[in-house]
C-alpha cells in the first residue's frame, strides 16, 4: 500500500501530492492574517478515485485548526467537505 505524502509550500500557498509525474494539489490565499481562503482543489483524472482531494482538504484543515485560523472557500469541493464537518464549519470566517 502506497502512503500518500502531501507537502505544503507556504511560499506558493499550495499543498501537493506528486505521483507518476502528476500533481494533485490544493491552493489557497491569505486575504488577512489568521485566515486562509481555499481557491482550488485539483486531482488529475489518472490519480482520481482514491480520495486524494479529501486528503488535501483534510491536511489544510488540520493545519488551519492547529494554527487557530479561520477559513473560507471558493472551491466547490472544499466547501462541500467543510460544510459536512461541524468541526470544520465552525472555523468559517
Amino acid at each position: 500500500m502506497t502512503t500518500t505524502r502531501i507537502t505544503h509550500d507556504e511560499n506558493h500557498m499550495r499543498y501537493s501530492h506528486f505521483e507518476n509525474g502528476l500533481e494533485a494539489y490544493l491552493t489557497y490565499e491569505r486575504p488577512r492574517t489568521g485566515h486562509r481562503h481555499i481557491t482550488h482543489t485539483i486531482v488529475p483524472g489518472a490519480l482520481g478515485g482514491r480520495g486524494l482531494g479529501k486528503k488535501l482538504v483534510k491536511t489544510v484543515m488540520e493545519d488551519i485548526m492547529a494554527a487557530g485560523e479561520t477559513v473560507s472557500s471558493s472551491c466547490w469541493f472544499a466547501t462541500a467537505l467543510i460544510e459536512k464537518s461541524p468541526e470544520w464549519a465552525a472555523l468559517r470566517g
